[in-house]
């Protein structure tokens, strides 16, 4: 089996498809319901040179709206620049550029005296909604209409997945701005056969997946092994002997496109890799867990979270070489994928599937009409 082709890494032309065909019709993680506790809490998210947030209403539902005011386009809510939150005054979403404001199910409530929309529509001008979702604890949004549900996408082999509801973040979100690709991101952490050869990066873990197994045709499925001690940094080493065998048990869980769930050591961490232009592409990872707080705990969670910042590090390195060599190919080359690597083929199948001539043809709906017809009268 082959790979994608190089071109389909740095063409700019293609972010528009990517959009339509995969991040317009996902589900995409925003945040842990912890994150969201009392009415009025507000999370953003930007995917792929989108914006959205998700707001908590009064009756501790969940609502999400593209972030973009309905009368001139301003972002609405801005949020913490690590985290994404926000509050919001009474649930009321007030546009900082004219004033506007929304209640919390996107409805026009009210506008600044003096500003003249005598014959303006309220109903017309309410927040352009999104499909909300919560599974397991964490929040999902979508950009446009999915096409499953997210407890069908993650499918059967998924059931066992704990709800981690219960869970709470134990540290600020860390996000690293890669010059690499998001799909090469997603391959990255699919391929297994790089963690035994590549240095320092099998140095900057805890816990290694064995071969990605497939569950649903938007999910995958692997267990963990801790790493070798004899290739483990310090802090990983402290944090396996603090862990001890039960604690370094680990599962993971891929959900088409772009998230990676870990559970390990009583930790649920959340990896993300959200496009940002052709070639680029921003790497978020967040850590939740329980609320023990006895020293060993808080012990982990130290080593843990330095093991994390040099694995982003690492990856962010890995990553960019590998971009940049793809960079030097001929746009239409492809290059082959190891037949023990189920997780990283099944991606790439995944990809063709959504992105290929198929996609393009979609994208221009009456291109083939008009093609054949052009035949068939002898036209050229």
């Amino acid at each position: 089996m082959r790979g994608l082709p190089a071109g389909w890494y740095v063409d700019p032309a293609r972010g528009p498809l990517e959009f339509s065909h995969v991040f317009g019709r996902s589900w995409q993680f925003v945040c842990h319901a912890a994150d969201l506790p009392a009415p009025g809490t507000v999370a953003r998210l930007d995917c792929a040179g989108r914006s959205a947030f998700v707001l908590r209403t009064r009756t501790l539902e969940l609502r999400a709206f593209r972030n973009a005011c309905s009368h001139r386009g301003s972002r609405l809510v801005d949020g913490d620049p690590g985290t994404g939150l926000a509050f919001c005054v009474d649930g009321r979403v007030r546009c900082p550029y004219h004033g506007w404001a929304y209640d919390e199910d996107g409805r026009l409530e009210s506008i600044p005296a003096g500003q003249c929309f005598d014959t303006a529509d309220p109903e017309s001008l309410a927040l352009a909604a999104l499909p909300v979702t919560q599974w397991r604890g964490l929040v999902f949004v979508a950009f446009g209409a999915p096409d499953r549900s997210l407890e069908s996408a993650a499918g059967e082999g998924a059931t066992d997945w704990p709800d981690v509801s219960s869970m709470r973040r134990l540290a600020e979100p860390r996000s690293i701005d890669v010059a690499a690709d998001w799909k090469l991101a997603c391959e990255h952490a699919l391929d297994t056969a790089h963690l035994r050869v590549t240095r320092p990066a099998p140095r900057s873990r805890l816990v290694e997946p064995s071969e990605f197994r497939v569950v649903s045709p938007d999910a995958l499925r692997a267990t963990g092994t801790p790493v070798e001690s004899a290739r483990a940094s310090w802090p990983t080493r402290a944090w396996l002997q603090l862990a001890g065998d039960a604690g370094t048990a680990a599962d993971f869980l891929f959900l088409w496109p772009n998230l990676l769930l870990c559970l390990a050591g009583g930790t649920l961490t959340v990896a993300q890799a959200l496009p940002l232009r052709a070639g680029a592409c921003r790497v978020r990872a967040t850590r939740y867990g329980g609320s023990d707080s006895t020293r060993d705990a808080r012990r982990r969670r130290y080593l843990h979270e330095r093991v994390l910042r040099r694995a982003l590090q690492d990856d962010a390195r890995l990553l960019e070489r590998v971009q940049h060599g793809l960079g030097n190919l001929e746009p239409a080359t492809t290059l082959p994928i190891d037949d023990a690597q189920p997780g990283l083929r099944w991606f790439v199948e995944r990809c063709r599937a959504a992105l290929g001539p198929g996609a393009d043809a979609a994208k221009k709906p009456g291109t083939r009409t008009r093609r054949r017809a052009a035949i068939v009268s002898g036209a050229t």
